[in-house]
């Protein structure tokens, strides 16, 4: 399982580095503003993939060992096809993004939506390396595409951006398309109203907790982007983008757990497991960040840009919300693995509360400084109410969730044993 592991967070950290490069050529060709409006896009299109996610997204993988593949990758894409359809209209006349962008986004989300599907059914399947591979190509691509786009065609500006997620998503989904194939060959309309209504059923718990969380976390973009302007909206992203970047820690862990406790019916296992491995990632997301913490500013306005001063403030300001949502994001995949959507999703409308009223409480001075601490306070309340509700299930105290010395050594064994 260390082996796992160790190869997802691999992976990961290379697609990682390979954001934290696109974010350097956007931040350094395009500037905070273009910044600004890059994040919008991206956030939109995470926005729709949500509402896509109401059937299908995550909770496929507790579906997929138990029900008909093509008939959950049948509804899931349908209902994906709808949603777009919808949010074009909706985008249209709300003016959250440019005009311009309307009509990308939307074809974007519809991609980003069948291949998010494709990955799912590979993790339900437990082809754990095949989805992280995809998951690479993707990334690298994109960077590959945005990088010839504004070196060798000279198109500096937000279109070679929007041009390298065209690339990148369409290429993965192909290939992933290729690899699940296998897994569409037994063709059954069987049992399609009781399937709908159970996808609809647990999606909608699972995606409800999502949405909310979306929420909490990304308002802030919008408010940033209306109050202070798309260049202060770029400056706090990247520290955003630098700061979260960690969570593929608690990720690589997630990716392993989700798909092991959707397989198993023991639950006393399942808890034990989840515990390990919560205590295991923060301890490696507390070494990972101090020297994220340790970088000056001059190293940042030397990385993104004379325009980016204000992102070590970020970076101090998230940090203690992220130790806490690192917990969160392990706990949260047992209870989506065992099926118990709501406790995310009460979770998730805590955040959110959490984030709208200390949000409103300081508009119109809404800033970096509101935006990061408003963050971290709906973290925190997300991480203490999943602790002590996955405690009281497991029979111990919530404490025990967080990482003492001889964890620290136990992991230091398996490491170089």
């Amino acid at each position: 399982m260390i082996k796992k592991i160790a190869s997802t967070f691999i992976i990961k950290l290379a697609i990682a580095i390979l954001n934290l490069a696109i974010v350097i050529i956007l931040s350094r060709f395009i500037g905070a503003s273009g910044k600004g409006e890059a994040s919008l896009i991206v956030t939109t299109i995470a926005m729709i993939l949500l509402f896509c996610n109401m059937i299908g997204g995550s909770s496929l993988v507790y579906f997929v060992p138990r029900y008909n593949v093509f008939l959950l990758f049948l509804i899931s894409n349908l209902w994906s096809v709808i949603i777009c359809f919808i949010s074009y209209f909706i985008f249209k006349y709300v003016s959250l993004i440019p005009k311009s962008f309307v009509v990308p986004v939307v074809i974007l989300s519809l991609i980003n939506s069948f291949l998010a599907t494709n990955l799912t059914i590979l993790l339900g399947r437990e082809k754990i390396m095949s989805s992280n591979f995809i998951s690479l190509l993707q990334t690298v691509v994109n960077f590959i595409i945005l990088w010839l786009l504004i070196k060798s065609f000279h198109q500096v500006n937000i279109n070679a951006y929007v041009y390298s997620l065209y690339a990148a998503m369409g290429l993965a989904l192909a290939v992933s398309t290729i690899l699940i194939l296998p897994y569409l060959k037994i063709i059954s309309f069987e049992g399609t109203k009781k399937l709908c209504y159970e996808l609809l059923k647990l999606g909608f718990l699972n995606q409800a907790g999502h949405v909310m969380k979306f929420a909490s976390f990304r308002i802030s973009y919008y408010v940033l982007a209306t109050y202070s302007g798309e260049a202060v909206l770029g400056v706090y992203s990247n520290g955003i983008s630098l700061t979260e970047s960690l969570l593929l820690i608690s990720n690589s862990f997630a990716t392993i757990l989700y798909p092991k406790i959707a397989n198993s019916n023991d639950k006393s296992y399942s808890q034990l497991l989840t515990l390990q491995m919560t205590k295991m990632s923060t301890i490696i997301c507390l070494m990972a960040i101090i020297p994220l913490l340790l970088l000056p500013s001059d190293f940042w306005i030397w990385l993104f840009g004379n325009e980016f001063t204000g992102v070590r403030q970020v970076i101090f300001l998230l940090a203690p919300g992220l130790i806490f949502y690192n917990i969160v994001l392990i706990i949260g995949h047992y209870f989506s693995g065992t099926g118990n959507y709501k406790i995310n999703t009460i979770a998730s409308l805590i955040g959110l509360l959490i984030t709208v009223i200390l949000s409103f409480s300081v508009i119109p001075t809404y800033g970096i400084l509101q935006a990061g601490i408003i963050s971290t306070l709906s973290y925190i309340g997300i991480a203490i109410f999943v602790m002590i509700y996955f405690a009281k299930e497991s029979n111990i105290k919530a404490h025990h969730l967080l990482p003492t010395l001889t964890d620290f050594k136990w992991l230091q064994a398996q490491v170089t044993g």
